[in-house]
């Protein structure tokens, strides 16, 4: 067996990819095909084009918006399954693995799996990551993670501080601001931000060239379109614009140019009802934000099978095998930068296919 862990976009893509290869393959979902599409912010829209963000072998809907929903996403994830056929079997949680000279064993809330292969396609969302922020647990109001926000009135108080500058963090202060709340966003080493994609085969043919460039072409090609926002307290990070993860839009820029959201430097403590900032300024709130984003979801493979970096991400081949165990690949963790997640998710499950055919083959 092919048992494949996570039935989002990265477990399907690879299921097909199998599929069209004559291999079959199972799927095993702690919760239901697509679920945390639907579990995101209301305001959550795709950053890439939808034509550019179907899955191997269905585009998505001609009826949906150039930019998805999160709830239209989900819905898609769950025709994708119908379509295909494919064995899911939800409600299902891995709570280990071991392997032994020949094959795995699952160890589920469904009792023992065996299998030949195991891709982990378990994503990030069900892990979100807190920082250690010194003081934070004295912090008298309320803190919530972005995973937790739904809309304005998932955040009490009128004052209110987002961390981290990311897409998330970006989006959720704009909408906290447009709801008519005092909105602080603190920076700690800037962002990049970049244009809404708005051709196809721009989208397409930027994605490819960015991809396939000398890195040094690649950096002058980002350094070409990027604007720098730091007279507003938006600077640009100090890596290269190629190894730099972009916030897409310029909504937050405007709404802090227009004085709806103010910029603050790194916080380096919490009070009752304070936050302080590297600066030495203070500022108090009534609520905190945290989007400081999400680790993959891998704690249930042991060190011995996958050796994963500072921030979780598991080492691989460029077919998404594990350094550590050729019988295991993990799949979906890494977003490229330069270009959109699901824009990529196909391409990278064809090579994964690939890799466990050849090996299929080769005994």
């Amino acid at each position: 067996m092919i048992a494949i862990v996570g039935a989002g976009a990265a477990g399907l893509a690879v299921s097909r990819e199998l599929q069209v290869r004559g291999i079959d393959s199972t799927l095993f979902e702690a919760d239901a095909v697509g679920h945390v599409w639907g579990r995101h912010y209301d305001r959550l829209h795709l950053h890439t084009l939808k034509q550019v963000s179907g899955l191997p072998g269905l585009d998505m809907p001609a009826d949906y918006p150039p930019f998805p929903s999160g709830e239209q996403v989900r819905d898609y994830l769950r025709s994708y399954r119908d379509r295909f056929g494919f064995d899911v079997r939800t409600g299902i949680r891995i709570l280990g693995a071991e392997r032994d000279d020949s094959s795995w064993r699952l160890d589920t809330t469904d009792g023992p799996i065996n299998a030949d292969i195991v891709v982990a396609a378990t994503g990030i969302w069900s892990t979100p990551w807190r920082p250690e922020i010194d003081g934070l647990h004295q912090f008298s109001g309320q803190v919530i993670h972005s995973c937790g926000f739904r809309n304005p009135a998932s955040v009490a108080g009128e004052r209110v501080l987002v961390i981290g500058v990311g897409n998330s963090g970006s989006e959720i202060a704009v909408e906290l601001a447009d709801a008519g709340r005092d909105v602080a966003i603190s920076v700690r080493s800037g962002a990049l931000f970049v244009p809404r994609p708005t051709s196809v085969p721009v989208s397409k043919a930027s994605a490819y060239l960015l991809r396939t460039l000398p890195p040094h072409l690649a950096n002058l090609a980002l350094r070409a379109v990027r604007r720098d926002h730091a007279d507003i307290g938006l600077p640009l990070p100090p890596t290269c614009p190629i190894d730099t993860y972009p916030v897409v839009g310029y909504e937050l820029p405007e709404a802090v140019r227009a004085g709806c959201v103010i910029t603050v430097p790194e916080v380096t403590s919490v009070q009752s009802d304070r936050v302080i900032f590297a600066d030495r300024n203070e500022r108090v709130v009534d609520a905190i934000v945290l989007a400081t984003g999400f680790r993959p979801t891998l704690g249930w493979l042991p060190s011995d099978v996958v050796e994963l970096r500072g921030d979780g991400t598991p080492l691989v081949d460029s077919t998404s095998r594990s350094l550590r165990h050729h019988a295991l690949y993990c799949v979906g963790f890494e977003y490229p930068n330069t270009e959109g997640w699901l824009q990529a998710i196909g391409r990278v499950a064809a090579s994964t296919a690939d890799a466990i055919a050849a090996a299929r083959a080769h005994g």
